[in-house]
């Protein structure tokens, strides 16, 4: 079976894929410098990316179930692997083994990028906390009204009057 241009989309979602992998590789710097202008632009391309590889998997999908019509569910690259043509098929293991990597990268590159971010709330807080400390009533009995806190118990960082 002759799977050209199967080969031709897996080649563009590589690539893609290592593009995407590289801007998760930028973010961490952005994230550690909280340079959040550059973080969204990042971002941005990162969305750019994700609609391309979107727009190439459902083209992948319309072609496989042209070459697979009387299957029910969509052929895994694996199973392509299976039935292809000799000169194919070590391209196809190539490249099924790179969009493997690449995709582990991206996730464990994700996964520094969360734990950086949520490290970054949680100084954030604690900043914060250090700011507005909360105040815990001194005295037996019921509690005492405390001016400047609000509706939700929660100290005001400024204290202003209306």
């Amino acid at each position: 079976m002759k799977f050209d241009s199967l080969i031709s989309i897996l080649e563009k979602q590589l690539t893609l894929y290592m593009s995407l992998y590289q801007l998760a590789v930028k973010k961490v710097d952005m994230i550690k410098t909280n340079d959040i202008s550059s973080l969204n632009q990042i971002m941005k391309e990162e969305q750019k990316h994700i609609t391309a590889i979107s727009a190439l998997e459902n083209e992948r999908i319309k072609d496989l179930q042209k070459l697979f019509p009387k299957r029910e569910t969509v052929p895994t690259i694996s199973s392509c692997i299976e039935v292809a043509e000799s000169e194919q098929k070590p391209i196809l293991e190539d490249l099924f083994r790179q969009l493997t990597n690449i995709l582990q990268k991206i996730k464990e590159q994700n996964d520094l990028n969360q734990e950086l971010i949520k490290q970054s709330l949680q100084f954030v807080n604690y900043s914060l906390n250090l700011f507005q400390p909360r105040t815990n009533a001194m005295n037996y009995g019921p509690k005492a009204e405390d001016k400047s806190t609000n509706a939700a118990g929660v100290r005001s960082l400024f204290n202003s009057q209306v």
